[in-house]
């Protein structure tokens, strides 16, 4: 609810905004439009990269998701700029109605991670249905955000005057989502590490990155840490900020689109390295990973035109006897 003191200001006059509130307005305005602006700027340098990813790569599944994702985030951001510099008729039906796109901003972004482990984890099928299940609960979480919070207007401005405490549902599957995400892939590509590594070796490499991988498991390590780190802090911020009591609900909020917008961005950089391969020397041929097990080999094949490249994970049959391959898995 409103503070006290604005409550009693809006009862004296309800046409005008008071000084307190017009204040948390004004921030959370500045918040929300410099993360858009953030977001759109991101979008148009990017924009070459994905003219290649949709009309020069094989169109994928993860291609769809990877727009989707982008696509909901832009709408989501620039609908609660919107909510908050424009006068709008309807605040609660315009708050529903662009919450709506936060659910398929959250689960894309988290559908395209989905995709990763699959191909890093291929075959391992305990591993993919306990990563599918995390998946199901965080687009639960995403789901109690349309219809967890209320607005009204005060004069000509939206204000939001109700956040519901389960948001923090939301809050905790993400995080631990990202967090099993990230502990996955790492260890997997710990894995093939150019020396022998103890577990413990192991678990400092994925604190601290100091990890002795070859260069794509280094640059997808590295793009993992920092994707995770910025995810982590975000999270948290907007989780302590819903949580901690006696906050106004215009600043419990506002951190929600920062949120979304950092982890569309580095979501999107981390798919963009992989399927452009920005974090590979352009050579004609160079295969830089060493077997993830037995079966399933990951080569790096570059073309000299970058737009073309593709990675590939190769599962060829372990049977000296039987000299079929399996069908390739791309990401």
């Amino acid at each position: 609810m409103l503070q006290p003191a604005v409550l009693q200001a809006l009862d004296a006059n309800p046409s005008l905004i008071p000084p307190d509130l017009q204040r948390q307005l004004n921030v959370a305005s500045y918040v929300i439009v410099g993360a858009t602006a953030v977001l759109v700027w991101d979008n148009l340098h990017s924009f070459a990269d994905d003219y290649s990813i949709l009309l020069k790569l094989k169109f994928r599944f993860s291609t769809a998701v990877y727009f989707v994702s982008r696509i909901a985030s832009l709408v989501y951001a620039l609908g609660f700029s919107l909510f908050a510099t424009y006068p709008l008729t309807n605040c609660q039906v315009a708050m529903i109605a662009f919450n709506s796109f936060y659910p398929v901003s959250s689960a894309s972004t988290a559908l395209l991670f989905f995709c990763r482990v699959r191909a890093v984890y291929d075959r391992q099928r305990c591993i993919i249905w306990m990563f599918g299940i995390l998946w199901i609960c965080v687009v639960g979480g995403a789901l109690t955000i349309p219809l967890a919070s209320r607005a009204t207007k005060i004069g000509s401005a939206c204000v939001v005057e109700h956040l519901a405490r389960y948001l923090i549902s939301n809050g905790i599957a993400t995080t631990v989502y990202d967090t099993s995400v990230f502990l996955a892939i790492s260890f997997r590509l710990l894995a093939n590490s150019r020396v022998e590594q103890t577990p413990r070796d192991k678990v400092r490499a994925t604190l601290c990155g100091e990890a002795n991988l070859y260069a794509f498991s280094q640059a997808l390590f590295r793009d993992g840490q920092t994707y995770y780190l910025i995810t982590v802090f975000t999270n948290t911020l907007t989780f302590v900020m819903i949580c901690v009591p006696g906050v106004s609900p215009v600043y419990r909020g506002m951190f929600t689109i920062p949120n979304v917008v950092l982890t569309n961005i580095m979501a999107s950089r981390v798919y963009r390295n992989v399927r452009l391969h920005h974090v590979v020397p352009q050579v004609p041929h160079l295969s830089l990973l060493p077997t993830i097990d037995d079966s399933v080999t990951m080569d790096i094949v570059v073309d000299r035109h970058p737009s073309r490249a593709e990675t590939e994970i190769s599962c060829d049959a372990t049977s000296k006897s039987d000299n079929r391959h399996r069908p390739t898995m791309r990401w």
